[in-house]
């Protein structure tokens, strides 16, 4: 008799680089907020103390930035692009209200809009464990 060996599915897909990875984590969201000046009429900053402003706040898109890698790495770049693509737009626009609470209600915003990318990675996680196991 045959003997049938079961093996992970084959999902996974090409990432981007490391350095690529950190660089785009890094500046998602200071960008989408300039952009969301632009979108409103008022233009791109001219004075560098606006854009420094923006430093501060890079490591902010951090946690939907490993939430996109993690479900891409799953093996499901469609999912992680489109919803880690809703919540990006939503933190982006969310972060200006914030941004009256500082640096930290930024944060805490990033943080809280992330959850929903995280609870679906671990979906897709137990789905794929139960998928091997079976």
């Amino acid at each position: 008799m045959e003997e049938i060996v079961k093996t992970a599915p084959n999902r996974r897909q090409r990432r981007p680089s490391q350095g690529m990875f950190w660089l785009l984590a890094l500046l998602w969201l200071p960008m989408a907020i300039a952009a969301t000046a632009v979108v409103r009429g008022f233009g791109l900053p001219l004075e560098p103390q606006a854009w420094l402003s923006l430093v501060v706040i890079a490591p902010c898109g951090l946690p939907l930035a490993f939430a996109w890698s993690s479900i891409h790495g799953l093996g499901y770049p469609r999912t992680a692009g489109s919803v880690c693509g809703i919540f990006a737009i939503a933190t982006a626009v969310l972060s200006l209200v914030a941004g009256l609470l500082g640096p930290i209600g930024i944060a805490a915003y990033a943080i809280v809009l992330s959850l929903p990318a995280w609870v679906l990675y671990a979906i897709l996680r137990l789905r794929l464990r139960k998928e091997f196991a079976a």
